[in-house]
């Protein structure tokens, strides 16, 4: 009966000692259980609604979405701090122990994540919203009509001037937000490598919005360059000059009679006509022109070597110098070789007026000397292997004397033989004193 009683004492003490302990730990898991769950609705509900959310999850599955992914993390989270609580309720020390420590190292960075991500929020929302109102300046005075008719459009493509300074406003506003976020983590192995990067492309916007600049500079004043030139050098009779020039080394020849099926006639189209059918009119190259084009190409070039400078590349500086003086140099004997060419022709067309065409042999060699002549001084200007350009001209200047003297000497064979037997009748007739 004594036994019975304290089996019974033993059992009514368990009862009351644990019966308390379970029910809170079950209340204690009910509560985080409820509170997960709603922190998980609340926080997918708030993650899709970002902008930049709800455009990365808008076709996939809601169930699978980031804000979805976050919540369940959160879930989790609150339950296993519900689990760690009701086990310090029952006492299981050294199940608890363990998870405490865990607990307490990711309560600790929780206040870290969450102010990284409330910085990283509130700048995202602060550089789209200066990107916005950047635009609408833009927009609202014409800035992308302004670079279509200055030309740019060309070079930059499609992109309007009006998205691409708002870009480059949100990506000025966003740079030291993020560099603040990943800070406010306080993890050094990451944080150190992304803020030096990030620190040094924000260091780098400045030099990269001068070369913009002094790009965008060199465009517009070799634009302009051009546009003069092809407006002074016609006045000054250039371009005529050019093709009187051009028509004097034309060979005097009897015109083609023209090809009746190709002839034009009354009813060809004019270009009035085919502009309005919507065709294309052919607009050839004006020697003003061509030279307009190559001063904006080295304006451009010009600059560019500044912009390059100011970007901080050595090497490409010294390398786009390089080939702007070995340009200067191939452009110069480039005009040396076509004046050569352009002397010869008209030499050879005076030659053949002033002999009525009966010496061709002579204005050939007078044009050909001419052409090789420039060739020759052309080619040396360019640099182009001095010793092999010297040897090749003396070897063509040998060429034709040799020919020449070879033709005299064929050609003259009588003649010269009457000369020499003069010479001897003579020393035989002269008597010896």
């Amino acid at each position: 009966m004594q036994t019975t009683d304290y089996d019974f004492i033993s059992w009514n003490a368990l009862v009351y000692e644990w019966a308390p302990k379970a029910i809170g730990a079950v209340l204690i898991l009910f509560v985080a259980w409820i509170i997960g769950k709603a922190v998980k609705w609340a926080l997918a509900k708030v993650i899709n609604r970002i902008p930049g959310a709800a455009k990365a999850t808008a076709s996939d599955n809601p169930k699978h979405s980031i804000g979805a992914s976050l919540g369940d993390v959160a879930f989790w989270l609150i339950l296993l701090f519900g689990v760690v609580a009701a086990l310090g309720v029952l006492n299981l020390g050294q199940v608890v122990t363990p998870l405490n420590s865990m607990l307490n190292l990711v309560a600790s960075f929780v206040p870290s994540v969450l102010g990284a991500v409330l910085i990283f929020f509130i700048g995202f929302v602060v550089a789209t919203l200066a990107k916005r109102v950047v635009e609408a300046a833009l927009q609202a005075a014409n800035a992308d009509r302004w670079l279509e008719k200055s030309g740019l459009t060309k070079a930059t493509g499609s992109t309007g001037v009006s998205s691409a300074i708002g870009t480059l406003v949100f990506v000025l506003i966003l740079i030291p937000i993020t560099i603040a976020a990943l800070e406010q983590l306080g993890i050094e192995s990451l944080t150190i490598p992304a803020v030096a990067v990030l620190s040094t492309v924000l260091a780098a916007i400045p030099h990269v919005l001068a070369a913009a600049i002094v790009l965008a500079v060199g465009w517009f004043i070799g634009r302009w360059v051009a546009q003069l030139i092809e407006r002074v050098l016609p006045a000054t009779g250039f371009d005529r000059s050019i093709s009187s020039l051009t028509s004097l080394t034309a060979s005097t020849s009897t015109p083609a009679a023209p090809n009746p099926a190709t002839a034009p006639y009354a009813g060809d189209v004019t270009p009035a006509t085919a502009r309005a059918l919507g065709g294309e009119v052919s607009n050839p190259m004006t020697p003003s022109g061509i030279v307009g084009k190559i001063a904006m190409v080295a304006i451009v070039a010009f600059t560019a070597v500044e912009a390059a400078k100011l970007l901080q590349f050595g090497t490409i500086a010294v390398t786009l110098q390089e080939i702007l003086a070995l340009a200067g140099h191939v452009i110069v004997g480039g005009i040396i070789i076509t004046a050569g060419v352009l002397i010869g022709g008209v030499l050879a067309n005076l030659i053949n007026k002033g002999t009525g065409g009966a010496d061709g042999f002579a204005s050939t060699l007078v044009r050909w000397a001419t052409i090789a002549l420039a060739t020759a001084m052309g080619l040396r200007f360019m640099g182009i292997a001095d010793d092999i350009v010297l040897l090749a001209f003396g070897l063509i200047l040998g060429a034709a004397a040799i020919a020449a003297a070879l033709a005299f000497g064929l050609g003259g064979r009588e003649a010269a033989g009457k000369v020499a037997q003069m010479w001897a009748d003579k020393v035989t007739k002269t008597p010896l004193q």
